[in-house]
């Protein structure tokens, strides 16, 4: 849209400017999981919210390189603990099962914005120039003025806990936590503000660094397609009002796909294989790009959909996963936040990865290979959980009760079987 003529940015400004929201999200998503922590997430949420849509609307008047760097890098630190925020809000509402579908229609709604995003950028377009502002200038501000009344709105009307909301009886509350508490069984333990001892705890689990490790595979091939989707359609020959639509149906498929393969992992109670099929989708996708990237528009523009389809569903699945299987309010918070904190590397490195025609192959087979590298800890992660429920199910009575007896012990717990 021009912004990088009328700031006049440098290839290297270029480059940091997208750098550093993500630099800023990685650094800023465990602290925000502490925060979230200490002042509940519907105020997080809200908080988060206003200084979002704030900082929005302050990129719409930067006038140099320096100041755009400066509010894209507070732009990342506001928007660090917003997903991590509205999963562990789930997780206060709803059973462990319950949850995959909820984080499924939430993360829908990411894809869906991403079709909306081409659509949007087709119609700033048009209003270059009105009332003296550019079209960038247009995207800033109207993407970011809904978010501040929105913050307002939630933290009004968004309960926080069931003990608090005033739509259920005191019998219908008593149901409702009875309910979770069940579900949740011995892992969580006692719901108190922070524990420093579970904060500990996810930092010496090698699961966590697992989901971590599978999770930079997924987020870096999500934000390769998502930043440089526009540019494959546009070396497919269409013009450049054309390029803005064509970006919307690839999210499209992506959506309903993500919504079937995640409802079918909610009514199974299963999350490896499912992961293992996305990636594998993927995986077919990367294939199809090398080999059809001479043969014509449609059978490209094909194998971009199925690429997007596979990649954008394993990414909710592996959050739900992760949900499941981590025990304790404290730890959970943290492990979510550290996950999709260290998913973020993808983003740091993506402007390094420069794309045009030549460059392309390349780096396809780059991002194929991450994918490759995901798909071979995502069944190395599902062999250990599995044979460590086996280990806990032969347990003799003496090792029982002295892991039973470890302060705090979230899904450490003897009792505790992981979701395969």
């Amino acid at each position: 849209m021009g912004i990088e003529n009328d700031l006049k940015l440098s290839p290297s400004e270029r480059n940091w400017d997208i750098s550093l929201f993500f630099l800023a999200y990685l650094i800023f998503a465990i602290p925000s999981s502490i925060l979230m922590r200490y002042i509940g997430a519907t105020r997080y949420l809200s908080l988060s919210m206003l200084a979002w849509g704030s900082i929005t609307v302050g990129l719409a008047f930067v006038r140099n390189a320096q100041q755009l760097l400066s509010v894209k890098f507070l732009l990342g630190m506001t928007q660090a603990g917003f997903f991590t925020s509205i999963v562990i809000y789930f997780s206060l509402w709803y059973r462990k099962r319950d949850q995959t579908m909820r984080i499924a229609i939430l993360y829908g709604a990411t894809i869906i914005s991403g079709a909306l995003s081409g659509i949007l950028a087709y119609g700033f377009t048009y209003l270059d120039s009105t009332r003296g502002l550019n079209s960038w200038q247009w995207m800033f501000l109207l993407e970011g003025l809904p978010m501040i009344p929105l913050g307002i709105i939630t933290c009004l009307f968004l309960s926080n806990i069931p003990d608090t909301v005033q739509w259920l009886n005191n019998s219908e509350k008593q149901l409702l936590t009875n309910l979770l508490r069940h579900d949740a069984g011995i892992a969580n333990g006692e719901n108190v503000r922070l524990s420093w001892r579970q904060a500990f705890y996810v930092f010496v689990d090698w699961r966590i660094y697992l989901y971590a490790l599978i999770n930079i595979g997924i987020a870096g091939v999500f934000k390769y397609i998502n930043t440089y989707l526009p540019l494959l359609v546009e070396d497919m020959g269409y013009l450049k009002g054309e390029v803005h639509l064509m970006t919307v149906p690839p999210y499209v498929f992506a959506f309903v796909c993500c919504l079937l393969v995640n409802y079918s992992s909610s009514r199974r109670n299963e999350h490896g294989f499912h992961l293992i099929f996305c990636l594998s989708i993927t995986l077919v996708g990367f294939i199809l790009m090398l080999t059809l990237i001479d043969r014509g528009q449609v059978a490209l523009y094909v194998s971009i959909c199925i690429t997007c389809c596979g990649i954008l569903s394993a990414f909710p699945l592996l959050i739900s996963w992760l949900t499941n299987n981590v025990g304790g309010y404290t730890k959970r918070s943290i492990a979510i936040g550290f996950i999709v904190g260290i998913g973020q590397i993808g983003g740091i490195i993506l402007p390094f990865v420069y794309y045009d025609k030549s460059t392309n192959r390349r780096n396809i087979f780059i991002y194929f290979g991450t994918v490759v590298a995901s798909l071979v800890l995502v069944i190395i992660l599902r062999i250990c959980l599995m044979l460590e429920n086996r280990w806990r199910d032969n347990l003799s009575r003496e090792k029982y009760d002295r892991l039973a007896t470890i302060d705090e012990p979230c899904d450490w717990h003897p009792q505790v079987r992981y979701v395969l």
